[in-house]
């Protein structure tokens, strides 16, 4: 038999038995689609963090009290304060462009009969420099403001449109933080998805004003330093954490009681958590494609059985075992790789919807696409050689007996 014939004789097989070969389809289209999906989706979040990170750039880095960021929380023994802050603004460290400290406590908030209890951010005009948060009325914290210890607070949208109204202009109206009352300069909201915590749903204050009038202790959350050259960083990092265990009486041998981090390491960090994830995720997504692979042997192993007298038929014709082979093993080849086709369709489909209705990039990797292809195909091989060749070895005689 010519391989053209061998090809027409095995899809003529597999459309004679169509709901039986969708259903052996059907574990490798379930397979590829979801090596396909889970790695667009693991990719579009990393290119989301990264695009929400470029809005900053990576010309930053920022200072937090406790060893490590999971233990910043609980820390409050040597909180940083203004006065370390200000330590840093002045130590004459060439590279630093601008220092902005950030407190941050919870409280009540009235206006308009409504009242919620939400975050309050003490900032200094810097942040609107730093962090780049979009003004969309008013205007935002001033020197004068902080320096007076003035009682205005620009709203982050969220809260703003719990407060007065989905879409209201809050400036000039005037809430309660606790007990204490402050006027509305500005409605802000955050310029990208990573800072929305920070702006959207809080309150932003004078940072004298929230030490003064709100907690009564000069205690920071972090400290944002912005740098002049990117590409010295690392080394300005280096030289702040340097002058700041002097400024704070750090002895040598002992641990510090802050750390750095610059958003270039966060990124990084982030990338590979991402990456890990997706890459374990896939791999156990991949096992689907080996029940895959197990249902094509045994559909395939049941038609050897129900076509013996067929194969002793082309066997008495003058078919070689070689042909048999062939034919059986271009079935389990065909199921697969149109099973993958088919799965790599419905995975791109879904990616799709899903990153439209999460609002993160669509992004599928060619290497991911040529990764289901290539264990589509590999998959019908494997799996398809041992009932290709236990057909290929049925004896003509005892074929064309079998009923």
């Amino acid at each position: 038999m010519q391989l053209k014939e061998t090809i027409i004789s095995s899809n003529q097989a597999l459309r004679g038995n169509r709901l039986r070969t969708f259903l052996t389809m059907l574990g490798m289209v379930i397979g590829i689609s979801a090596v396909i999906l889970i790695s667009s989706i693991g990719q579009g979040a990393v290119a989301f963090i990264t695009d929400q990170l470029s809005v900053f750039g990576t010309g930053y880095f920022r200072i937090a009290p406790g060893q490590n960021p999971f233990s910043q929380a609980a820390t409050t023994k040597n909180p940083l304060t203004t006065k370390d802050a200000d330590a840093i603004r002045n130590s004459g460290i060439t590279n630093i462009r601008l220092v902005a400290p950030i407190a941050f406590t919870n409280a009540s908030v009235s206006a308009n009969d409504e009242k919620v209890r939400t975050a309050i951010r003490g900032v200094t005009p810097d942040v609107l420099t730093v962090l780049k948060p979009e003004i969309i009325y008013g205007e935002f914290i001033t020197s004068a403001d902080n320096d007076n210890h003035a009682r205005v607070v620009v709203l982050g949208t969220d809260l703003s449109d719990e407060l007065f109204g989905e879409g209201a202009n809050p400036v000039g109206e005037g809430i309660r933080l606790n007990n204490s009352r402050y006027r509305v300069v500005g409605l802000a909201k955050a310029s990208g998805a990573l800072t929305s915590n920070i702006f959207n749903s809080a309150a932003v204050v004078p940072i004298n004003s929230l030490i003064s009038n709100l907690t009564g202790v000069d205690q920071l959350f972090e400290i944002v330093v912005s740098v002049d050259n990117e590409d010295l960083t690392q080394q300005t990092m280096v030289d702040v954490e340097a002058f700041l265990r002097d400024y704070r009486n750090i002895k040598p041998d002992e641990d510090a009681d802050f750390f750095t981090q610059s958003f270039k390491d966060t990124l990084d960090t982030i990338r590979t958590i991402t990456n890990l994830l997706t890459i374990m995720i896939t791999s156990i997504s991949a096992i689907s494609l080996v029940v895959g692979g197990v249902g094509i042997m045994n559909i395939m192993l049941v038609t050897v059985t129900e076509r013996t007298r067929e194969i002793g038929l082309l066997k008495a014709i003058g078919a070689k075992e070689q042909d048999i082979l062939n034919q059986f093993l271009i079935e389990a080849i065909t199921i697969s790789l149109i099973g993958g086709l088919v799965g790599i369709s419905v995975g791109i489909s879904v990616a799709l919807a899903i990153s439209a209705l999460a609002h993160i990039p669509f992004v599928v990797s060619p290497i991911a696409i040529i990764f289901a292809v290539t264990v589509s195909t590999l998959v019908g091989i494997v799996f398809g050689l041992y009932p290709a060749k236990r057909a290929a070895g049925l004896n003509p005689i005892d074929a064309l007996r079998h009923e």
